[in-house]
């Protein structure tokens, strides 16, 4: 298992070591970014970075405010452009088309003076994949034995009868009955 650095910095080396975490502190904000075992970067979403950046384009908006659209993709979002007569959000959902988006979600503005989408924020999923052979500690046994075993616990012969057996008021009942202290025989 990989041990994860920390590191705080004033910007992004250049080089980055693997398995690491930084931290970057950056006017009034800090990022922080992830780094593989390759030593490559994923910015981590900052929620009060991303909200004072919205809160800017917004304000830089006429006051009439601007519609949000949801796309599911870049492409969607540039069919978008015939018809728009004004400023507009769009939050695409898929916005890896963009070169500038490595993974996830991003929120552009239309600039309607430029005919332009601005890129305001984006957003990188933090879906997480639990695969078995990741698992430390695990069973010996595989999912599919596992699976096995549990089914063949709750099927025997005489599981039709056992079925019947159930408590009720503090009585041990059998279908529904009350099973006396003493009983004469198997047939009850």
């Amino acid at each position: 298992m990989a041990q994860i650095k920390f590191h705080k910095v004033t910007s992004l080396p250049g080089s980055l070591e693997p398995d690491s975490l930084y931290f970057v502190q950056n006017a009034n904000y800090a990022e922080s970014y992830l780094t593989n075992s390759a030593g490559e970067a994923k910015a981590i979403g900052n929620s009060v970075m991303i909200n004072a950046l919205i809160t800017a384009a917004l304000s830089s908006l006429p006051s009439s405010g601007a519609p949000l659209l949801f796309v599911p993709d870049i492409a969607a979002r540039d069919a978008l452009e015939s018809s728009l007569t004004g400023p507009v959000f769009a939050l695409v959902q898929d916005a890896t088309a963009d070169p500038t988006v490595t993974a996830g979600a991003a929120l552009y503005a239309w600039n309607p003076v430029t005919t332009s989408w601005i890129k305001v924020a984006e957003y990188e999923s933090m879906d997480v994949t639990l695969t078995w052979a990741a698992i430390q500690g695990k069973p010996t046994s595989t999912p599919s034995q596992i699976d096995s075993a549990v089914a063949a616990t709750h099927s025997h012969a005489n599981k039709a009868t056992l079925d019947k057996l159930s408590e009720a008021g503090g009585l041990l009942r059998f279908d529904g009955s009350p099973i006396p202290a003493e009983w004469n025989g198997t047939n009850w």
